[in-house]
């Protein structure tokens, strides 16, 4: 049951990476190229996508799902990893279980960013209830949005 909620978090967030645009390698800066290297040096199956005026980069690292945004300077952004509800912290599921009663979580991440920055996203849904919702380590909500389905 893991491997399948694991496997369908995968497809969910390679999904949603649909919105940006595909490109090749030879189209992406030196510096980005470099820097992801240097970032995430065992990543395989990387892909790479311009979203607004960045780079993302899709890639497994150890069999986890990851993506990890840099500007064209190839400074590091963020970086998104898959993860599954039993591996939340705590205080995190506390927060939701309180807060969001009766919703499930879909498409669960960590995400980590520059200056030590580390929040948690989810999607949550109930009946015809759906919101995107970020929570700090220690189970604040830091973001709500309504989602359309």
């Amino acid at each position: 049951m893991k491997k399948l909620v694991v496997l369908l978090s995968v497809c969910m967030l390679f999904s949603l990476l649909g919105f940006a645009q595909t490109i090749t390698p030879d189209k992406v800066p030196a510096a980005v190229k470099e820097a992801f290297a240097k970032k995430f040096p065992v990543a395989t199956g990387v892909k790479y996508e311009m979203e607004k005026n960045d780079y993302e980069v899709t890639f497994k690292e150890k069999g986890i799902g990851m993506s990890a945004n840099f500007n064209s300077s190839g400074e590091w952004l963020e970086t998104e990893t898959i993860m599954i509800e039993s591996d939340l912290p705590k205080d995190v599921l506390t927060s939701a279980a309180t807060n969001f009663a009766g919703f499930v979580m879909t498409e669960i991440t960590r995400v980590e960013g520059p200056d030590n920055v580390l929040n948690y996203e989810m999607n949550l849904k109930k009946n015809k209830e759906f919101y995107e919702v970020k929570f700090s380590p220690k189970g604040e909500i830091l973001k709500k949005t309504p989602l359309k389905k």
